[in-house]
């Protein structure tokens, strides 16, 4: 039997459902994976190598547990020209990408062959949609000022490693004075990177994806400072 399990817990195909499908797909969702695995699970016999679980059917079951995506999650809202850039390159960097979108002519497996994920639903259903944690990177970048804000509202408050938004100084102003005045604490506030990416210079879809990517990986890596030449002979 042979079952997928997709970062929302959905899942394709089933291994007898049940109490070991649920630990199953329970513990893929908190480990996440990145290697092949044996999980062993008894049902009554009381194998020493197999996890104990208080079913009483007899015998054991044994899960292969294989990966078939894995990278630091990447949440992108947005799958216009900038994101179509970004979840490529950011895919092809070892991030597991999810796309969200409530244009179906833009959020497709056409657009992003790359991306893992893709969610074409409203905006305001993304708290039911979508799941974050302390290692999850997000990036807004819609295709409308309420969008922006409405998924940056989401986000706000929930677990992430990195959340940015694409967009001038004039927008990320108007934007977080609008959530200050709704009650969110400066503090708060200022875990958003906005406006996302590093000052190159950047202005096509392409050169945008670039400049958020690398601020993406430095942050991945615990880099603070990057120095913009190493030359030796430049000192």
């Amino acid at each position: 039997m042979k079952m997928s399990v997709f970062p929302d817990g959905s899942i394709d195909g089933t291994i007898g459902g049940g109490e070991i499908e649920r630990r199953v797909i329970d513990r893929i969702l908190q480990e996440k994976p990145c290697v092949m695995a044996r999980w062993k699970y008894d049902l009554g016999m009381q194998h020493l190598d197999a996890l104990p679980t208080g079913m009483v059917c007899g015998g054991f079951q044994e899960i292969l547990v294989e990966p078939l995506f894995s990278g630091s999650p990447l949440t992108i809202f947005g799958a216009g020209h900038c994101g179509i850039a970004l979840s490529e390159m950011a895919s092809r960097a070892g991030f597991l990408v999810t796309v969200f979108d409530d244009r179906p002519e833009w959020a497709n497996a056409q657009r992003h062959p790359c991306a893992a994920q893709i969610v074409c639903a409203p905006f305001g259903q993304a708290s039911d949609l979508l799941r974050f944690d302390q290692d999850t990177f997000i990036v807004v970048m819609t295709h409308g000022h309420k969008y922006d804000e409405m998924a940056v509202r989401h986000c706000l408050g929930r677990p992430y490693k990195f959340l940015g938004l694409l967009g001038s100084g004039k927008k990320v102003r108007q934007v977080f004075d609008r959530l200050s005045a709704d009650g969110y604490d400066e503090s708060v506030l200022r875990t958003v990177t906005a406006p996302v990416g590093f000052d190159i210079g950047s202005h096509t879809p392409d050169e945008i994806a670039v400049s958020i990517l690398a601020q993406m990986i430095a942050i991945k890596y615990g880099k603070t400072e990057i120095p913009f030449r190493m030359n030796p002979l430049s000192a």
